[in-house]
């Protein structure tokens, strides 16, 4: 059971985000795209498959090249970045002759990747250990979003994980960082395989809550390493989407519906965990919707990324279709 100093710490920390993405007010063939520089940490020891499947994956949501199979990672992450589209930055982006809005784009890329092995800050996390594992992510960087990526052997159960969370973003506790006046975001994944797989590993693992469904086999061929996608894929998409983000980068409005009225329905916050187990149209409880299996390894997926590779990523709510939009 987490003690009263975790709750309490979690209370601060949670809906809350101010995060590096810049975009310019100039005429909008001038509008460069925004950037989200991630700079990972890798506390503990990993295979290599899970560091290859993180730097793919985040390689991927951009991938928008013709070549290739779809679904693509990269249109999952459109629906991300048309979250963008409810705030002033929309009349910037509107084309004059359809009058339709193009959300502006977020670059997502890795600017440092540093590796703890032996880690150095214990194996147990704590509110205390967590600031200076968030630290070191940023190390003397600046504009970076930390994503510290725990380990198995790493304990986080005291910080909030398994307590209906796999994974954590955030601002750290206190506002701060460094001494820095401005709050500091962070992504924090704990290793699912190991952490709570019954909530956080499913479906390559077996529910351990609910109707338990049937498990499939991860596309990588190790739950640790597609598990840990999931749940990466979640933290981002609600990092990028939260409301206190975009008010802080733009001049905020009310959001806003196609047909003018003004209303706040069709967007939510953390749209990546309010569909949680939804991984492919039709889901219901105990069952992922349809995905595809690779009939060659018999791994399971639900999109594309760069050279190829399979990913299955969660479903996110698209304030356009007011419901959880899937790759399949």
């Amino acid at each position: 059971m987490a003690s009263s100093s975790s709750s309490s710490f979690l209370s601060v920390i949670t809906f809350l985000l101010f995060a590096p993405l810049c975009y310019s007010r100039e005429s909008p063939s001038q509008i460069p795209n925004g950037t989200l520089d991630l700079s990972l940490l890798w506390y503990g020891q990993f295979t290599p498959v899970q560091k290859e499947r993180v730097r793919d994956f985040i390689e991927s949501l951009n991938f928008d090249a013709k070549e290739g199979l779809d679904p693509k990672v990269s249109s999952w992450w459109k629906v991300v970045e048309s979250y963008q589209e409810r705030y002033e930055v929309k009349e910037i982006y509107r084309q004059k002759k359809s009058n339709r809005t193009i959300a502006p784009r977020i670059k997502v890329k890795i600017v440092r990747s540093y590796v703890d092995d032996k880690m150095n800050y214990g194996k147990e996390l704590t509110i205390d250990n967590g600031e200076k594992l968030v630290e070191t992510a940023i190390g003397n960087m600046s504009k970076v979003v930390p994503v510290v990526i725990l380990a198995s052997q790493v304990r986080a159960h005291g910080v909030g994980f398994c307590s209906g969370t796999c994974q954590q973003y955030a601002i750290t506790v206190n506002g701060s960082v460094k001494g820095k006046k401005q709050p500091q975001p962070y992504i924090m994944v704990s290793n699912p395989e190991v952490q709570c797989p019954g909530e956080c590993a499913w479906p390559f693992h077996t529910a351990d809550k609910g109707p338990r469904g049937m498990t499939y086999q991860p596309p990588s061929g190790e739950i640790g390493a597609d598990a840990l996608i999931i749940q990466l894929a979640t933290g981002l998409a609600d990092l990028a989407t939260n409301s206190a983000l975009t008010e802080f980068l733009f001049k905020s409005e009310s959001p806003y519906r196609a047909d003018g009225n003004q209303s706040s329905t069709n967007y939510v916050v953390d749209p990546a965990s309010k569909c949680t187990r939804v991984f492919g149209s039709g889901a219901f409880p105990g069952f992922t919707g349809k995905i595809r299996v690779d009939p060659v390894t018999g791994g399971a997926f639900n999109s594309h990324g760069i050279n190829h590779l399979k990913f299955l990523i969660p479903s996110v709510w698209d304030p356009k279709t007011k419901s959880c939009w899937t790759p399949m």
